[in-house]
């Protein structure tokens, strides 16, 4: 509501033939805001007219228009990162260099949260997504919105720096030797992702109304999008396997450390007792040494000299880690033994990752 002494000052100084502008002048030097001087000046209007001055559709919705877009990038930048990652992850794996051979344990980690990154933001992006787009269809003014625009050449920097930082690290692997095959995967991945979003993004920039026949772009960039993340999902689980197999094989790699650590005890042992076994499991000191689901205790077998063994009953095959030095630590599913040797240091075991 317009201060009432503006109200009264630009009543009678209209009635005096005062122009407009030079009313808004004399006020605003006065100190009095622009905006409210104009309200004042529509308050008069409309009480002279007898009819409300109409309203822009959208007028007044940056705020939300801001929320809405900042919501859409968030989850754009989250499922995104999410599929590059996922498909780094698998190129690594199907595309295995002994040279280059990343951690089983790294798999274990980063393709659930890749996996769990796409379930979660990528239907909330399309969701978001299609409320702006019917938004934009029934008031072609917000195509010009200045909030759009700096938010999604804001996001388009952050989404060039990401990707050409993605693209400089698969480089660099190649400089460092790594197979041609593998950068030219990650590379395809990295302009697929990149190329899209500034397809979609940039070109969207010059919609200055909405499209004449139907959303058919956007829905065209969503179902090519859906597809490409439903098929990363499918062989994320295919790789991954379903929460209960990886279960089983957290508890395969909870058992080979267990025995590791063991291994190091009888090690000591062995070292402090004049170069003799213990005779049973009891006598080696450390934790109680169980079966970390069954609670079995772990075998022992003392054999000659510095030899023993050590067994387990494990649920699943092992995977060894591709690496050009064999793995001591590899084994079958069920009851197996491992032969040691307590005059030698053991290899630390790689956490096993399954298929």
């Amino acid at each position: 509501m317009p201060d009432p002494r503006i109200t009264e000052f630009i009543e009678k100084a209209i009635a005096a033939g005062i122009p407009q502008d030079s009313l808004v002048g004399m006020l605003t030097a006065r100190g009095w805001p622009e905006k409210e001087v104009y309200d004042a000046l529509a308050d008069h209007y409309q009480q002279l007219t007898g009819v409300d001055i109409p309203r822009r559709a959208g007028a007044g919705a940056s705020a939300k228009e801001a929320f809405f877009y900042l919501l859409i990038f968030s989850t754009l930048a989250t499922w995104t990162i999410g599929f590059g990652c996922l498909a780094f992850a698998l190129i690594d794996r199907w595309l295995a260099d002994p040279l280059f051979s990343s951690y089983p344990a790294y798999d274990t980690y980063t393709i659930p949260s890749s996996l769990a990154a796409l379930i979660v933001a990528f239907p909330l992006y399309l969701l978001i997504s299609r409320i702006v787009v019917k938004e934009s269809a029934a008031h072609p003014e917000k195509l010009d919105s200045s909030v759009r625009k700096w938010l999604t050449y804001m996001a388009l920097v952050i989404a060039a720096s990401v990707f050409m930082g993605d693209l400089i690290t698969a480089l660099a692997y190649l400089l460092r030797g790594e197979l041609t095959s593998r950068f030219l995967a990650k590379s395809f991945v990295v302009l697929v992702l990149s190329g899209g979003v500034f397809y979609y993004y940039f070109g969207g920039l010059r919609k200055t109304e909405a499209p004449s026949i139907g959303l058919s772009r956007d829905r065209l960039m969503a179902g090519l999008s859906s597809a490409a993340v439903a098929l990363m999902i499918v062989l994320g689980f295919l790789h991954l396997g379903p929460p209960n197999v990886q279960r089983e094989f957290r508890a395969d790699s909870q058992r080979i450390h267990q025995l590791y650590d063991l291994s190091t005890e009888i090690r000591e042992y062995w070292t402090k007792h004049g170069s003799q076994l213990p005779t049973s499991i009891d006598q080696v000191p450390g934790r109680v040494h169980k079966d970390p689901l069954t609670r079995t205790p772990y075998e022992y077998h003392p054999k000659e000299g510095s030899q023993y063994e050590l067994c387990a009953v494990f649920t699943r095959n092992s995977e060894p880690e591709v690496s050009p030095t064999p793995d001591p630590w590899i084994h079958p599913a069920g009851h197996h033994c491992f032969s040691l040797d307590a005059a030698a240091t053991q290899q630390y075991p790689p956490q096993y990752f399954g298929n």
